[in-house]
């Protein structure tokens, strides 16, 4: 489970439900960067991440916008927060087709982001015309290294899959490997992707058994794991 810790935890409580042991180690560590919003006239708001609306510092104001979530975790988490959801979708890609046909005309976005993101959503809404300001309200910092437990368990063939979230999170997890000298080991484990975005690093790395979820969300990845 390579999932930030505190994601992690709540990971590991559903594996156990499906009677997997879980070995954590978190390859994020996901923190508030402190960024104030800027005050602008915006139309509405984005997030692409439960983080982006927990994290975000002084958006009390914004919240009489409607706002378009990628993930029902995301839109939950606005939700509980006292945003006002409007679009939710499962991925970037799934949800700026949905954002292009709510605002034809040029609208003024504000993006709660993390510092490291892909551009799919930012770049698709500035070539239709629109303007996007990004708040990056949080980070997500690399770990310097895999936990003795997961370095031990992988060397030691003893893995049967690995749970991947973000495609920089398995970035990570095969830059780490490398350098635990336990690449070659891992292949030999089932890789399950939250994504095709997700699963790309693998499938670079040629790792010959790569699963990834029908839906980007965890209980589709869930369905794919337990049917492994």
């Amino acid at each position: 489970m390579l999932r930030a810790a505190d994601d992690a935890a709540r990971t590991a409580q559903k594996l156990r439900a499906l009677e997997f042991e879980p070995i954590l180690s978190p390859v994020l560590d996901i923190a508030a960067t402190g960024a104030q919003i800027p005050q602008e006239a915006y139309d509405a708001a984005l997030a692409s991440s439960a983080k982006g609306v927990e994290l975000a510092q002084s958006a009390e104001a914004f919240k009489v916008l409607p706002l378009h979530a990628v993930g029902e975790k995301t839109a939950q988490a606005a939700r509980a927060l006292a945003w006002r959801t409007d679009i939710v979708a499962g991925n970037a890609e799934a949800i700026l087709p949905l954002l292009l046909a709510r605002h034809p005309e040029p609208a003024y976005f504000l993006y709660l982001a993390g510092c490291d993101r892909q551009p799919t959503l930012e770049a698709g809404l500035k070539a239709a015309g629109h303007r996007v300001v990004a708040a990056e309200v949080y980070e997500a910092r690399a770990a310097k290294a895999l936990s003795k437990e997961a370095i031990d368990a992988i060397a030691a063939g003893e893995i049967d899959a690995v749970l991947h979230y973000s495609r920089r999170s398995a970035e990570i997890f095969l830059s780490l490997a490398k350098a635990a000298g336990i690449l070659q080991k891992a292949r030999a484990a089932l890789h399950l992707a939250l994504s095709h975005a997700v699963a790309k690093p693998l499938l670079c790395e040629d790792f010959p058994n790569v699963g990834v979820a029908e839906r980007p969300d965890e209980a589709h990845l869930m369905e794919l794991l337990a049917r492994r």
